[in-house]
């Protein structure tokens, strides 16, 4: 990394410009400000640190992430501005969102991942310890870069300067999608184990393990059945508490569902896998299932269909693109096959139209094994 070449800054302004969301024109010196660190200022004359850029930044990010939650969790019993009022979220939620987006971890997670980090300006000091590693030097840079977007997008009125809070607000929205936290996985399980009728999990923060990129949280989930029994426990790992409860919440919400669609196919059939499949797409549980026909053969007179089976849905599990292939004598029953041969493999069940009867041994052997297996080891 090189940290002593304003120049880099600008020459990379227009891809500095595109991770933060916003141009700075011609105005390059505030740009290269953001990314000052005042040893840099001392060492080189004529050159302003970003200490005040970072204050103002500072208050910035604390208000615009207030007026997102404001927004999001509003909620009035009657008309607006004529009720009570009324927040989805209490004190104690809101200040654990606050927090997951606004800390020296988080933060400076952002800066890394956008790699704004190795334009900063550093002195020689700074060089030597290896200062751009400290998640509070990056904190800092985020912060100054939002007090440069203030300064830059503010006009002049007639009672002295007015914020543009919209532009603001989405610069930050742009550097916190690094933080990657899109949904209320914790609500959706909730109304989730309503409708299933099992208990609310609970959520047991786990020790906090450091990384070579910062602190990773991890947050341990259990549900528990009507009867407050534990069935099922998972862990998840995130880069701030909350994130690691989210991310355990969706591991959750990925468990049940997966055994609500084990549920419904546990009856299935070669005769009614699509019909399935297609209520489970319509519920909106599934992907849509897709089919390929890659090959047709003649074999004794008779054509034969080749068909693959699939589902994006299912595309990350193990196994998953060696199943859902098979074959008909017409291109509905090769799709028929297809569809039940990926169930059984969901199932973790065996295929009967894939497999044969040893005669010798009477053991199972897969379709495509033209040598039983268990006689084979038998002879050695």
């Amino acid at each position: 990394m090189n940290f002593s070449e304003p120049q880099s800054i600008i020459n990379s302004q227009r891809e500095i410009e595109e991770k933060i969301d916003y141009s700075f024109g011609t105005n390059r010196r505030l740009l290269v400000q953001a990314f000052t660190r005042k040893s840099f200022a001392e060492e080189n004359e004529g050159i302003e640190d970003n200490e005040v850029l970072e204050f103002y930044g500072d208050q910035l990010v604390n208000t615009i992430m207030t007026k997102w939650m404001f927004d999001s969790f509003s909620q009035y019993s009657g008309s607006f501005q004529n009720d009570y009022y009324y927040s989805k979220k209490n004190e104690d939620e809101l200040s654990e969102i606050r927090a997951s987006y606004i800390n020296k971890s988080a933060l400076a997670h952002c800066i890394r991942i956008l790699q704004l980090d190795c334009f900063l300006l550093l002195g020689k000091g700074d060089i030597k310890k290896e200062i751009w590693n400290n998640d509070k030097v990056l904190c800092d840079l985020f912060e100054a870069i939002i007090g440069a977007i203030a300064v830059h997008s503010a006009t002049r009125t007639s009672n002295g300067y007015k914020w543009n809070y919209d532009i603001i607000e989405k610069s930050c929205k742009k550097m916190w999608d690094m933080l990657d936290i899109k949904e209320d996985y914790v609500e959706e399980l909730e109304c989730l184990c309503e409708e299933m009728d099992i208990d609310y999990p609970k959520y047991i923060p786990q020790p906090v393990y450091l990384t070579p990129s910062g602190q990773e949280y991890r947050c341990k989930i259990e549900l528990y059945n009507d009867d407050g029994n534990c069935f099922k426990s998972l862990e998840a790992s995130g880069n701030t508490k909350v994130v690691a409860q989210l991310n355990a919440a969706q591991a959750a919400i990925n468990y049940l569902v997966g055994s609500q669609i084990k549920t419904e196919l546990q009856n299935a059939t070669p005769e009614n896998a699509l019909e399935l499949l297609n209520v489970l797409f319509l519920r909106k549980q599934i992907a849509k299932p897709e089919f390929n026909f890659p090959s047709c053969k003649n074999e004794d007179g008779n054509q034969v269909w080749t068909c693959e089976c699939y589902i994006t849905t299912f595309e990350n599990l193990p196994g998953y693109k060696e199943h859902g292939i098979d074959t008909g004598y017409t291109k509905q029953e090769a799709k028929q096959n297809a569809a039940y041969d990926l169930i059984c493999w969901y199932l973790d069940k065996p295929n009967e139209n894939r497999i044969w009867i040893c005669p010798v041994c009477g053991a199972e052997n897969s379709y495509d094994t033209r040598i039983c297996t268990t006689c084979y080891e038998g002879e050695n």
